[in-house]
């Protein structure tokens, strides 16, 4: 009776460890002494992050090629879980490789910077500037209101960064509140790229199950394999973002808002415009539109979101303010819903979201590497 309950103690409590087994300890070293691991900051699934120092005592980030799926640890080095994984664990490290050398091609002040990329312990790791300040998510949840002109310079700067990104051929892929970091100097630093994450679960199947999606800030082609992405699908997730700094709640989940429009019950998106008049109007429209559920119809980048954000600051008169707006871009239709539920029934697409969402990705931009 004592050994059996010995053993059930063991199942239960033995297996909670493990899953806490899986991080390297403070003080464990890396690239022959290079880095040393000071604390653990957090595991998504697909890798370890952790806070070291490096060799000048200068604090980094280090994150961990370490998908949970198919790997585990014994001592500190990586090994996968049975030997059908070799393959795809292999694939996945070179993705991660990939995108940290081409994160390290980026410089730009709004943008966290790749020191280096390095292999240990059977996998790769990357050292990222570690940024001292709070992420958008904390800012949300401390509740205290953020000024409109605060909320506008960090909108602003954080285009100029998607811009930067995206002029180079990459997408971010995973931006959220909780990738923005807002550091000690009021600036918005974008962190924790998701392209490798993207590609490793579309080309390996025993991370099909791992979301990829954060729902709220991810555009539904981010949902569908095989779905064009374009620049387009980031400004989607910043404007969530930047709705949820607004509003203190994310926009209705893209597949949701799909769905009910397939059902032709209209888009349970709630538009920031007129709610908020304290934000400059334009700011709310410009959100609108870059949230639009259909990908033709959104904002197409960033700088000319920027345009449409400096183009209603100049001074003109109404009858040439009208008259602008009318030709600078369709997305600020005041009942863009109303166009979406016409556009649904003109093709006849009432049966299920799935067949909205391979409308969409047909008229969506050729893909965007």
């Amino acid at each position: 009776m004592l050994m059996v309950a010995s053993e059930s103690f063991e199942r239960e409590f033995g297996e909670e460890n493990a899953r806490y087994t899986d991080e390297l300890s403070p003080g464990t070293i890396l690239l022959s002494g290079q880095y040393s691991i000071t604390e653990y900051l957090n595991n998504g699934g697909f890798g370890i992050t952790y806070l070291a120092k490096d060799s000048l005592d200068r604090n980094v980030v280090i994150k961990e090629c370490f998908p949970s799926a198919m790997c585990r640890r014994t001592g500190n080095k990586v090994q996968t879980r049975s030997r059908a994984h070799t393959a795809s664990f292999a694939g996945v490290v070179k993705l991660f490789q990939q995108e940290a050398r081409n994160q390290a091609k980026l410089s730009h002040r709004n943008i966290a910077a790749v020191h280096q990329v390095f292999s240990d312990n059977n996998t790769a790791y990357m050292a990222v500037d570690y940024i001292d300040g709070s992420d958008m998510m904390e800012i949300i949840e401390d509740g205290m209101p953020i000024a409109p002109e605060v909320f506008e310079s960090w909108l602003r700067k954080s285009l100029v960064a998607v811009q930067y990104i995206h002029d180079r051929g990459i997408l971010h892929r995973d931006i959220s509140p909780d990738n923005i970091l807002i550091d000690t100097e009021n600036e918005p630093v974008f962190i924790d790229f998701g392209s490798a994450r993207d590609l490793a679960v579309r080309k390996t199947r025993v991370l099909s199950t791992l979301r990829v999606v954060k729902s709220g800030y991810s555009p539904h082609e981010l949902y569908v394999a095989g779905c064009a992405q374009t620049p387009s699908s980031d400004l989607y997730s910043l404007a969530a973002t930047f709705y949820h700094l607004i509003s203190g709640e994310p926009p209705v989940d893209s597949q949701m808002r799909l769905s009910a429009l397939a059902l032709d019950q209209g888009d349970p998106y709630t538009p920031l415009t007129g709610r908020f008049g304290e934000y400059p109007e334009v700011v709310l429209k410009s959100i609108d539109a870059a949230l639009n559920v259909f990908p033709d119809k959104r904002i197409q980048s960033a700088t000319e979101w920027l345009e449409l954000l400096d183009a209603s600051s100049a001074p003109t008169s109404s009858a040439e303010r009208s008259e602008t707006t009318d030709v600078e871009h369709d997305n600020f239709d005041a009942d863009e819903t109303a166009s979406n539920r016409g556009f649904l029934r003109t093709n006849g697409l009432r049966v299920a979201a799935v067949f909205v969402a391979a409308l969409a990705c047909a008229l969506a931009l050729a893909s965007f590497a």
